[in-house]
């Protein structure tokens, strides 16, 4: 492949930065929703150095909810890269306990003021034991399940269906 080529192979690609922890739902998830999808990179935020955000079409930002909040890693992603993510197309997935509040409202907010374009959110449950939680043996047992896994995939092929050109696909 020419150096164009190579450059277009990766400009028509989506790239999904995440953080999981506690339980490490949203890795399980993001990597069994992804399964075969040659278009989708998943790159958590602890690898270093981190691509370059200017060489993909597509970003996804998935983390778990914290109190109420993405990861403090994905919240200091997106104030280090504030400038990079401007004017970018970006998707949002988030696990959490409880998923009785749309928690991507403050995160999609968050990325608005970092001047990036939304182009879809997606929530589902993950198995949480942390705060008071821990007490009863944790919420959500068995999330991320495999229905969570198949409207995961779901979401992202459309968002790369939607998004990337369509000679890519």
């Amino acid at each position: 492949l020419s150096r164009r080529q190579r450059q277009m192979c990766i400009r028509d690609r989506c790239i999904i930065f995440y953080v999981s922890q506690h339980h490490q739902n949203t890795e399980k998830l993001l990597k069994q929703a992804i399964g075969g999808e040659p278009l989708a990179e998943l790159v958590p935020l602890t690898d270093t150095p981190l691509p370059d955000l200017s060489q993909y079409s597509l970003i996804g930002l998935a983390s778990g909810v914290y109190m109420g909040e993405p990861h403090a890693a994905m919240l200091a992603f997106l104030e280090k890269h504030r400038k990079d993510l401007a004017g970018r197309k970006v998707f949002t997935i988030l696990t959490s306990g409880s998923n009785q509040k749309n928690y991507s409202k403050n995160f999609r907010a968050l990325l608005e003021n970092c001047g990036c374009s939304i182009t879809g959110s997606f929530q589902c449950k993950g198995f949480d034991t942390n705060g008071p939680w821990k007490l009863i043996g944790g919420i959500a047992k068995g999330h991320p399940d495999a229905a969570d896994i198949s409207d995961t995939a779901a979401f992202i092929r459309e968002q790369i269906k939607t998004v990337l050109p369509s000679d890519t696909r």
